[in-house]
């Protein structure tokens, strides 16, 4: 009897498919090790005897990190931290291990990440959160340097022109809020919403209002009066004027053209609208006042005492004509009397 032999298998059909099997496994392990490559989904091969899963690596370039001090995206977590996994409708847990990044986390988990979704992880709570998707829009609060700004305040004690630095500035901190919008893994927009308060320190520059003479026209906005009876006159302009002292006095006006009215004064000078006749005896000649109603309503301003004509505490103001005289009549003045 002939007998049948059965057909060995043949051995080069096996060694090929092992050499191919073994070209493809290099070839997912070299793709898995590229930083760029899209390996994030997980390869089941097999060569009918055995099977091997390659893991995938997910790009730092692809996680979003907010709520950590780190500026690295694939951090490294914190130890036996609950993490929450949020991927589509999909929600599951898993607990973080000594030294494991965000990366091999998810490989662990056997998680893939599609080729437009990114990995948001959220350390701001108590627990680590880790959301897969291709569109976000989510805050985030940095502290971002603040440079001080410098404050110009006036200071009617100061010469005008001149400047004086009142505080030095320091730098400080702000809190900005920017909203982040991601679509299709891709940055989308990053734009601050809210800004706080900085706590830097504002360099305060005084800069000088005093003058000796007011322009024409000025009036007093108020009075600064010290304790031995010297002060200020803050203008309306924003000039300052210093006084020595100030007295109450009754204002009278006149002109040329009046009986026994020259153009000469007592002291020589031509007459002029701020010239002014006083009682020597009283307000000495040459000094330089500001002349104002007590009741705000009229202003002589700058005056010097270059006439006579008066006596006791009044003082009579030169004007320009006999009209303005009637007009002006008799009024209850200060008058401030002037550095010369």
């Amino acid at each position: 009897m002939i007998e049948q032999m059965q057909p060995k298998p043949r051995k080069w059909t096996r060694r090929w498919w092992q050499a191919a099997f073994a070209l493809l496994l290099t070839l997912v392990i070299v793709v898995g090790a590229a930083p760029e490559a899209s390996a994030n989904a997980l390869y089941l091969l097999t060569d009918g005897i055995s099977a091997v899963v390659a893991g995938g690596h997910v790009s730092e370039s692809r996680i979003l990190l907010t709520g950590a001090e780190s500026a690295e995206a694939d951090v490294v977590l914190e130890s036996g931290k609950k993490v929450t996994i949020l991927h589509g409708d999909v929600e599951q847990y898993a607990t973080s291990r000594e030294g494991e990044r965000v990366s091999e986390l998810l490989e662990r988990e056997s998680i893939s990440v599609g080729p437009l979704e990114m990995v948001r992880v959220d350390l701001s709570g108590e627990d680590i959160v880790l959301e897969i998707a291709a569109d976000f829009t989510y805050y985030e609060t940095v502290a971002e340097a603040a440079a001080y700004q410098t404050v110009y305040e006036p200071d009617y004690t100061l010469a005008k022109g001149e400047t004086k630095v009142e505080q030095q500035g320091a730098d400080g901190y702000q809190n900005v809020t920017y909203e982040i919008t991601y679509a299709d893994g891709e940055l989308v927009s990053r734009q601050a919403v809210a800004v706080s308060e900085s706590d830097a320190v504002n360099q305060v520059v005084k800069t000088g209002t005093l003058v000796k003479a007011t322009q024409e026209g000025d009036t007093i906005a108020s009075v600064v009066e010290n304790d031995d009876g010297s002060g200020y006159l803050i203008m309306d302009s924003g000039d300052s004027l210093h006084f020595k002292s100030s007295m109450n006095v009754k204002c009278t006006a006149y002109t040329t053209g009046e009986p026994g009215v020259g153009t000469i004064t007592y002291t020589g000078t031509t007459v002029h609208v701020g010239v002014v006749a006083v009682d020597k005896n009283v307000i000495p000649l040459g000094s330089t006042m500001f002349i104002t109603a007590l009741d705000g309503s009229y202003t002589y301003g700058m005056s010097h005492a270059e006439d006579t004509g008066v006596r006791g505490q009044k003082i009579d103001l030169y004007l320009n004509s006999i009209e303005e005289c009637k007009q002006f009549g008799v009024r209850n003045s200060v008058a401030y009397f002037l550095d010369e």
